[in-house]
């Protein structure tokens, strides 16, 4: 909180004036300046090398008046401008999106926790929620309220319902005084943007908030287990609670891609469960791959190469481009997986294009120069172009290398139109990034599907990817030290490390 209350009748730029001329009077050596940034900024070495930055004198202008980071401070004057219902609004959109805002706001202005009937959803307050609804029945069931959309989707969507959340438990029995009068279980959030993927409460509940104690509430009031989202979503987490969960109550993995989203992480057992339940491992996606193939391209283990066999997953199946499991392993370098595959059966009849480029995958530098002395014309031609991306977006860096060391184009396009670069960086593979900028990819191009350049997929991906072993700061590092066009990174990501780049580049505030 801020230590004095003038701060809600003062303006940003006053603090702005008062950073900036804080920077100034360190710059020139006055002691007093230099005593409060290193009081406030104990980490900052003020040397001539590393002199102190202008977001060292706003971080130290914020904690002086009690907030932990320039961002913040920023955000707390901002919404203190607001009349008090604006800040309300503006506190239960950041309770169904954007949990640390809205926690922030809170901790701001707690009196929000008393604003009526739609913050009471969002935090969890049922004796608030059930007073009113005895007083007024229907919006038990409803549209209204600042979201215009039904009170059960308040408190399955709030972030304050996430399973380790102290609010947790009083958000569950929110939920049951809205089932027992005659809220739907089944109501669903419409995005703008995708109208025809509606997100069920119960998405919310397992997939969103991994909180199994909510979704047993759903569950049991009717909601169906069997929607297109919540089994696919609940394999995000790892302890599995939410999967078993919705298997127990006839959720059928059939049709739900769900196995392929398990194996985006390395969790045999996960995997078990799902198999246990009846998933099928030979059902394919749009580009006709099994759970076989997408087992190879994450990179996955022999242990879960073997428990997907063990569950009569075709060796030999062939996706689109005619690829085997075991020819994917070739061009990937997986030479152990490639010799399980071998002994369980598969096929080892490649092409030519594809021997080659496996080669190349596990060639030393002198053996590549001499195999690239001989390679085939084909190599540049439209069948193999979609690997570069694909094999970035599955950090196969050896794979990567070889393809653009045998001609393929480094702006080669793949899924939604994105370069091996607009992969890399969504993933954050920062090695990836770096062999890619080195051979010319380009930082500007755009995908098809959203129309950003690859910092765009950055800024995003490190928010929203989690992709485990990304560093997305680096990424960041290697973009801006290659001169990118940074447009897309002007707000902050809410990752720390990224926005800590971001912010010495004076990219953000």
């Amino acid at each position: 909180m801020p230590t004095h209350s003038a701060v809600v009748r003062l303006n940003l730029e006053f603090y702005r004036k008062q950073a900036k001329d804080l920077l100034k009077a360190s710059q020139a050596g006055d002691s007093g300046a230099v005593q409060r940034l290193r009081r406030y900024v104990p980490q900052l070495i003020q040397t001539a090398a590393d002199p102190p930055a202008l977001h060292d004198a706003q971080l130290a202008i914020a904690r002086e008046q009690g907030f932990s980071s320039w961002p913040r401070f920023k955000a707390f004057i901002v919404e203190s401008r607001l009349n008090f219902q604006e800040l309300v609004a503006s506190f239960i959109d950041a309770a169904v999106s954007d949990g640390p805002r809205a926690k922030a706001i809170l901790a701001a202005h707690p009196e929000i926790a008393d604003a009526g009937f739609y913050v009471a959803l969002v935090l969890g307050d049922w004796k608030h929620v059930e007073r009113t609804i005895a007083e007024t029945p229907e919006l038990a069931k409803e549209k209204s309220g600042p979201q215009n959309c039904e009170p059960l989707l308040y408190v399955c969507f709030s972030r304050y319902a996430n399973g380790k959340s102290e609010r947790a438990a009083d958000l569950v029995e929110t939920a049951r005084v809205l089932l027992r009068h005659g809220a739907d279980p089944n109501t669903a959030f419409i995005p703008e943007d995708l109208p025809d993927n509606p997100l069920p409460c119960l998405y919310a509940a397992t997939g969103l908030n991994n909180n199994p104690a909510l979704a047993s509430v759903l569950l049991e009031a009717g909601a169906n287990p069997n929607d297109t989202e919540s089994l696919y979503h609940s394999t995000e987490h790892p302890d599995l609670a939410c999967v078993k969960l919705l298997l127990r109550h006839g959720a059928k993995p059939a049709g739900k891609n769900a196995v392929k989203h398990m194996l985006d992480r390395e969790d045999i057992e996960g995997l078990q469960v799902l198999l246990a339940a009846g998933a099928d491992p030979n059902e394919v996606n749009e580009r006709d791959e099994t759970g076989l193939h997408w087992a190879v391209w994450r990179g996955r283990s022999a242990a879960i190469v073997t428990a997907l066999l063990g569950h009569h997953a075709d060796v030999n199946a062939q996706r689109k481009d005619g690829r085997t499991a075991y020819a994917m392993a070739v061009l990937s370098g997986q030479t152990e997986i490639a010799a399980l595959l071998e002994a369980r059966g598969a096929r080892t009849d490649l092409s030519s294009l594809d021997r080659f480029v496996g080669a190349c995958a596990g060639a030393s530098p002198k053996e590549l120069e001499r195999l690239l002395a001989g390679r085939p014309e084909s190599v540049t031609s439209p069948g193999i172009q979609h690997l570069l991306p694909e094999f970035a977006s599955g950090h196969h860096t050896a794979a990567v290398r070889a393809l653009l060391a045998a001609g393929v184009a480094v702006d080669a396009r793949g899924d939604l139109g994105g370069t091996a670069l607009h992969w890399a960086c969504w993933k954050g593979y920062a090695d990836l990034v770096q062999l890619l900028v080195d051979h010319g990819a380009s930082m500007s191009i755009e995908d098809t599907q959203f129309h950003a350049p690859p910092p765009g997929w950055l800024h995003h991906g490190s928010t929203n990817c989690h992709e485990s072993g990304g560093d997305y700061a680096q990424v960041a590092r290697v973009l801006l030290a290659a001169g990118a066009p940074m447009q897309n990174c002007n707000t902050p990501t809410g990752n720390a490390a990224v926005d800590a780049v971001l912010r010495e580049h004076k990219l953000i505030e």
